[in-house]
């Protein structure tokens, strides 16, 4: 495995910022639902999708936050 260039700056990037959005609300509708009932799947699986999409969208989308970085040889 190799990692990115500037890895130590990997959470400026929208695509990981989304995806800890998404752990972090997996993590709250587990805790949910073991002390206030029943987490209704279709919404847990509606929210995981568009986090998904998202963080798939974010990834190819150029991020003007991480401009200071050189360009990558393709």
């Amino acid at each position: 495995m190799k990692l990115i260039p500037e890895w130590r700056k990997a959470w400026r990037m929208t695509s990981v910022q989304l995806a800890i959005v998404g752990v972090v609300l997996n993590a709250a509708a587990t805790g949910w639902s073991s002390f206030q009932g029943h987490v209704d799947p279709m919404v847990y699986a509606i929210v995981n999708m568009v986090l998904g999409i998202a963080v798939a969208v974010s990834r190819v989308v150029k991020q003007p936050k991480l401009a200071d970085q050189p360009e990558q040889p393709e």
